[in-house]
């Protein structure tokens, strides 16, 4: 059975083998991989993350909800979203977010990060979660800062990143932060 999260203009929901193009799409457009801290510069890798994610859509012990943002009525893919849950320190997940150029600036991005505090602050009982953003994308950051997370600071040039040193902003909220209401 897959996994789904629904919210007031979407759906989040497990990929799958169909959503190959999807993630070909998202992989090969420049301005939306401009600031991703992913590698998805091949056929390979691409498949390759597309794999981890319905792998893990399958395990019984799941850590990570890789999934697609679709439009209900229509199904169509608006981008690829994420909460890990850290490996190492079961009660912290990391959150993300990479949408298609056409769904910018649509309050998409706020929506998705929402539900995913709900979902990571409910029924997983997490204590804390993070989302972390290049320097540069101020879109980004402003989306984290709207949304309650806290600004927690900056590691600078820490990875090259396709043409730049990359600087990560990080935000995070604490379970005793969080509360649906204004969000």
């Amino acid at each position: 059975m897959s996994f789904r999260i629904t919210t007031e203009r979407l759906v989040l929901e497990d990929l799958n083998r169909e959503d190959l193009a999807n993630v070909q799409r998202i992989a090969r457009n420049r301005d939306v991989m401009k600031y991703v801290l992913i590698w998805l510069e091949n056929d390979e890798q691409v498949a390759g993350f597309l794999q981890h994610a319905i792998d893990e859509s399958r395990r019984e012990d799941r850590r990570d909800y890789v999934l697609a943002a679709r439009l209900p009525g229509s199904r169509e893919f608006v981008g690829l979203t994420f909460i890990e849950i850290d490996p190492g320190e079961p009660g912290t997940a990391e959150i993300g977010y990479v949408l298609l150029p056409e769904y910018w600036n649509n309050g998409y991005a706020s929506e998705i990060l929402r539900a995913y505090l709900a979902f990571g602050f409910g029924p997983l009982s997490l204590h804390r979660v993070y989302g972390k953003c290049d320097e540069l994308n101020r879109a980004s950051a402003h989306v984290m800062e709207k949304c309650g997370l806290a600004y927690e600071g900056t590691l600078r040039e820490h990875v090259w990143l396709r043409d730049h040193w990359r600087s990560t902003r990080y935000y995070g909220m604490l379970a005793a932060e969080y509360s649906p209401v204004n969000r």
